[in-house]
C-alpha cells in the first residue's frame, strides 16, 4: 500500500470513533460556542499530542510481534472483532436510538484553561480511547510499522488528520449557529462510517487468520 493510501485508509477508519459522541466532541462544543473555532483545531491539536505519544510507545513495544506470527495473528483477530462490535454497535444504536449532534454540558465552564490541555485531558480521561489504541491502534502499529518510519508516519498523519477535520467542522458549526449540519446528516455519517468499520473488521480477521496460518 502506497503511503498516500495508507493516509486515506487511516484517514477513513478514525472518522467513525472521532464523530462518535465523546469527551472530546463535548469539550469542543463546550468551548467552541465560547471561544470560536479556533477551539476545535486546537483541542485537536492536544489530542493529537497525546496520540503521538501512544504511538510512539506502541512502535517502541511492538517490535517483538512482528517476529511472531501468532502474536500478530492474534493482534489481528482480536482488533477484527473490536471492529465489528464497534461498527455494528454504532449503526445499530444509531438508528434505534437517533442521536443528535453531540451537545455541551450545562456545568461546561472552563474559559480559563488552556485549549491545548483541555484536548489533551479529555482524551487521557478517556477510557475507549486506551481500549481503541491497545486492540485496533496496536494491530495498525504492528502492520505499518513493519513497512518502515514513514509507513507509521503516513498512518499517524491519516489518523489525526480525521480529528483535525472533524474537531474544526464541529467547532465552526458551534460558533457560527449554523445549522446546516443537521442531526439526521450527523446520524447518517455515523451508519456509514459504522458499516466502514464492519469492513474493516472483517480485513482485519482475514489478515489475521493468515498470520496465524504462516
Amino acid at each position: 500500500m502506497s503511503y498516500l493510501a495508507l493516509f486515506a485508509y487511516s484517514f477513513a477508519i478514525a472518522i467513525g470513533p472521532v464523530i462518535s459522541p465523546g469527551p472530546v466532541s463535548t469539550t469542543i462544543v463546550a468551548e467552541g460556542a465560547r471561544r470560536g473555532f479556533r477551539a476545535g483545531p486546537l483541542v485537536a491539536t492536544g489530542h493529537a499530542l497525546a496520540e503521538l505519544v501512544m504511538v510512539v510507545a506502541l512502535a517502541l513495544g511492538m517490535g517483538h510481534v512482528l517476529s511472531r506470527p501468532l502474536l500478530a495473528a492474534a493482534i489481528g483477530i482480536l482488533g477484527g472483532l473490536f471492529l465489528l462490535w464497534l461498527g455494528g454497535t454504532m449503526s445499530l444504536r444509531t438508528v434505534l436510538r437517533k442521536p443528535g449532534l453531540p451537545r455541551a454540558p450545562d456545568s461546561a465552564g472552563q474559559a480559563g484553561r488552556s485549549l491545548l490541555g483541555l484536548g489533551v485531558a479529555a482524551t487521557l480521561g478517556n477510557p475507549f480511547w486506551y481500549v481503541w489504541w491497545i486492540g485496533v491502534g496496536g494491530a495498525y502499529v504492528v502492520s505499518t510499522w513493519e513497512q518502515g518510519p514513514l509507513a507509521l508516519a503516513a498512518f499517524y498523519l491519516g489518523h489525526i488528520s480525521a480529528d483535525y477535520a472533524w474537531d474544526t467542522l464541529l467547532a465552526t458549526v458551534v460558533a457560527s449557529g449554523r445549522s446546516w449540519l443537521t442531526d439526521r446528516t450527523y446520524r447518517a455519517l455515523l451508519v456509514a462510517c459504522g458499516l466502514f468499520l464492519i469492513y474493516t473488521g472483517i480485513r482485519f480477521i482475514w489478515t489475521g487468520a493468515q498470520y496465524a496460518l504462516v
